[in-house]
């Protein structure tokens, strides 16, 4: 077997995937690693880096005893966002990582907002920044923890530790930068200004590398510990959300996705560096050449409505019988609605304080209409969120990945909401696989998509034209109930 084999590694919130793939992106070997952070207090998540590294040459270990060595061109990495790593002038973490999901710094966060507004400069990164942000990381220690915050040389985000600890090298890509509060998103740098008003050393920032940039490759100590003869290029890797926009071909066309997890995302890619005012606008930036940039905005309660009404509703996990309840003559004519946003919005109304509402319920009403109602309402709140961060050029499609975009019903729900095909990828894609990509960018200098067996649903002009008249209730439902359920913002 040629040189032919590609590695991505993928440092998620509780578990590490490990993925070797083809040129070609057939899978030859697929791992996960579960572990657990660690909850010292109400609020607080951290981890001790160190934890990933011995999961990631574990997972290596085994990959190395299935996939010859020498036959391994390249690695690639990506992996959870905003979680910081403290490490000294050795190289070794100096306190546990303050995780993207830690609450420690919410009564910080006020402050730090008006100094950001203070300069404009750095008024947009007030808009961006939020508990777990690096910048609210390393002003919580820089206060809290003094004896630790003298010890600091470099701060990482999560996957850049472990490219660390594999190369021996100090560096972070532009996603993560751009996305730290502390990258001045105009001028594609770190913020001089930021580091001013909250007196940060120029020395504690990385080096910004693009994604596909070969950064260095594993130490001789590491291939020893892996019982491997030949080393291997490393790449600079990017966060998690770039990598799954790569490995669902939205760079290759720039068109928008649809992630249909937990939570709902939108993410709209464009290759001209345009900053959009709302969303969260990140740097992708995966070869030197590249402006690409992805503006992203979430509904919070995603698919998650959908486990919600029928697990905690209708006490039932058959989805496929509940579904196949709903008469497709139903699509566009349904009278009851559904608002999504039952546990707060940020991207469009900035309320934390909203919830979900049905309205237009009848006697004649039945489950069917209601559980009906809860699809087609996400589709609207992403139809919302779509329209706010678009691009001037129409779309010619959407691509919808995640777990809700197994149901048939629902990608149909959604072409005709939106009212533009829905492409639907077959085969597995996730943000290991993006990360693979990445390596091979990186090693070969390209990287062309091998053709897919992807399912295009097109949307029904009739049931589209339906949804239009739909969406415009929706959205003085949406107006009433920001008034009532929240705070206008």
């Amino acid at each position: 077997m040629s040189a032919s084999v590609y590695v991505g590694l993928d440092i998620g919130t509780t578990s590490i995937k490990v993925a070797a793939v083809t040129k070609q992106l057939e899978t030859v070997f697929e791992k996960q690693y579960a572990y657990d952070y660690l909850v010292p207090q109400k609020g607080w998540t951290e981890i001790k880096p160190d934890t990933w590294g011995e999961l990631v040459i574990k997972g290596l270990k085994e990959l190395f005893q299935q996939v010859p060595a020498e036959t391994v061109a390249g690695i690639g990495i990506t992996g959870q966002m905003h979680t910081t790593v403290f490490v000294d002038e050795h190289g070794l973490s100096v306190r546990p990582a303050i995780m993207w999901n830690d609450n420690r710094t919410k009564s910080s966060l006020s402050e730090i907002k008006q100094r950001l507004e203070s300069k404009a400069e750095t008024v947009h990164l007030a808009k961006i920044v939020s508990t777990g942000s690096p910048l609210a990381n390393l002003l919580w220690v820089k206060e809290h923890e003094p004896e630790q915050y003298q010890q600091i040389n470099k701060f990482l985000i999560a996957k850049d530790y472990v490219k660390l600890k594999l190369t021996g090298t100090y560096t972070t890509d532009y996603c993560d930068a751009s996305t730290s509060s502390l990258y001045d998103l105009h001028a594609d740098c770190w913020s001089e200004e930021v580091q001013e008003l909250f007196d940060l050393p120029r020395s504690f920032f990385p080096d910004i590398r693009p994604a596909s940039t070969i950064i260095g490759e594993l130490t001789k100590e590491i291939c020893r510990e892996l019982n491997i003869e030949s080393t291997i290029p490393v790449v600079s890797g990017t966060g998690d959300n770039v990598a799954s926009v790569l490995i669902s071909g939205g760079f290759e066309n720039m068109q928008p996705l649809v992630s249909l997890g937990t939570s709902g995302v939108v993410v709209i890619p464009n290759a001209h560096h345009q900053l959009k005012q709302i969303g969260k606008n990140v740097v992708a930036k995966l070869t030197d050449e590249d402006e690409a940039i992805i503006t992203q905005g979430t509904v919070q309660s995603g698919a998650k409505i959908n486990s919600w009404w029928m697990e905690k509703i209708l006490r039932t996990k058959n989805y496929t019988k509940e579904q196949e309840e709903i008469p497709l003559t139903l699509l566009g004519e349904n009278e009851v609605l559904f608002f999504p946003h039952m546990n707060g919005e940020k991207t469009l109304f900035a309320d934390p304080n909203l919830k979900g509402a049905f309205i237009g319920l009848g006697l004649e009403t039945r489950r069917a209409e209601m559980y009906l109602a809860v699809l087609e309402g996400l589709a609207f709140g992403i139809r919302q969120l779509f329209l706010s961060l678009k691009n001037d050029e129409a779309p010619q499609y959407f691509t919808i990945v995640g777990g809700g975009a197994k149901s048939e019903l629902w990608i149909k729900i959604f072409a005709n909401v939106l009212g533009y095909p829905i492409k639907r990828i077959q085969t597995s894609q996730e943000a290991v696989h993006g990360a693979a990509i990445l390596a091979m960018m990186g090693v070969e200098g390209s990287f062309v998509f091998p053709k897919s067996d992807a399912q295009v649903i097109p949307p029904d002009p009739v049931i589209s034209a339906k949804y239009n008249q739909r969406y415009e209730n929706y959205l003085k439902l949406s107006q009433h109930l920001r008034l009532f359920g929240g705070e206008e913002s």
